[in-house]
C-alpha cells in the first residue's frame, strides 16, 4: 500500500505540470487563432513545430544544440567538481577558506554579463570560454551549500571516523559527500538553471554556434520563429537537467539509505 501511494505521490506532480503545459500551449493557439496577430509577431504552436522540423532536417538546428549542451554538460561538470572539493577543503582548513572567499564572493557579485566580453577576449571564441563562464556560475551555489551542511555534521560522525583511523580523502567519500547530498543537490538544481543562462550569455557576447548564437542571428533576422525555437529547446534543457538531479539524488539516497 505505501509503495502504490509512494508512486501515486511522485506521479501526481508530473500529471499537474503536464496538464499546465497543455493549457498553456492551449492558450498560446487561442492566442495566436483568434486574437488577429500576424504570425510574425505571435506564430502558432503548429508553425513553430513545423519550422522546428524543417531546421531539424537541414542539420543546422541540431548542432546549435549540440554545442550548447556539451557547454553546459561539461561547465556543470566541472563546476560541480570544483564546489565540492573546495567545499570540503574549506570546512577542513579554515585560513584557506578566509583566503579565497573574499575572491570567490567578489566574482560571484560581478554580472556575469560584464565577465563574459573579458572571458572571451582571454579564451576566443570556442567552447572553451562558455564552459568557463558556466564553471564560474555553477561552482559557488554547490559550495555554499556544502559548506553549510558539513559544518553542520555532527561531532560524533568526526569521532568515529577517527577512531576508525579513517583518512581525509576516504573521509571525503564515504561520509562527507553521503551526509551533504541533498545540499549538493540542492546546489546543483540552482546551479544547473543558472547554467543555462550564462551559456547564453556566452553565446551572445561571441560564439561560432550554439543555442543562443542561433537566437541572436534570427534576432538580428527579425525571425521571431526561431528565436521562439531556441527559446523553447532552452528551456527544455533546464528542466531536463533540474529533473535530472532531482532523479539522481533520490536513487542515490534510496541506495545509501538502504
Amino acid at each position: 500500500m505505501s509503495s502504490t501511494t509512494e508512486r501515486r505521490d511522485r506521479a501526481l506532480p508530473l500529471l499537474v505540470g503536464a496538464a499546465s503545459l497543455a493549457g498553456g500551449v492551449g492558450l498560446w493557439w487561442a492566442l495566436a487563432a483568434f486574437s488577429g496577430l500576424p504570425s510574425y509577431v505571435l506564430p502558432s504552436p503548429g508553425q513553430l513545430v513545423t519550422r522546428a522540423v524543417s531546421l531539424w532536417q537541414a542539420g543546422g538546428l541540431s548542432i546549435h544544440l549540440q554545442q550548447t549542451l556539451a557547454e553546459v554538460l561539461q561547465g556543470v561538470a566541472l563546476g560541480s567538481v570544483i564546489g565540492i572539493a573546495l567545499a570540503v577543503l574549506f570546512v577542513r582548513v579554515g585560513w584557506i577558506e578566509r583566503l579565497l572567499m573574499p575572491i570567490i564572493v567578489v566574482i560571484q557579485v560581478t554580472p556575469k554579463i560584464s565577465i563574459a566580453p573579458l572571458i572571451v577576449l582571454w579564451l576566443g571564441l570556442g567552447i572553451g570560454s562558455k564552459i568557463t563562464l558556466i564553471t564560474l556560475v555553477t561552482f559557488y551555489p554547490v559550495l555554499i551549500n556544502m559548506v553549510g551542511k558539513l559544518r553542520g555534521m555532527p561531532s560524533t560522525m568526526h569521532d568515529l571516523a577517527d577512531v576508525l583511523n579513517i583518512r581525509r580523502g576516504r573521509r571525503a567519500l564515504l561520509i562527507d559527500l553521503p551526509y551533504s547530498l541533498p545540499a549538493l543537490a540542492a546546489g546543483l538544481r540552482v546551479g544547473v538553471l543558472q547554467a543555462v543562462t550564462a551559456a547564453v550569455i556566452g553565446e551572445f557576447i561571441g560564439a561560432q554556434a550554439g543555442l543562443g548564437y542561433l537566437e541572436k542571428q534570427a534576432q538580428d533576422n527579425d525571425d521571431i520563429q526561431v528565436v521562439m525555437i531556441c527559446l523553447i529547446l532552452l528551456s527544455a534543457i533546464g528542466w531536463a537537467l533540474y529533473t535530472l538531479v532531482g532523479l539522481i539524488e533520490r536513487k542515490l539516497t534510496e541506495r545509501f539509505g538502504g
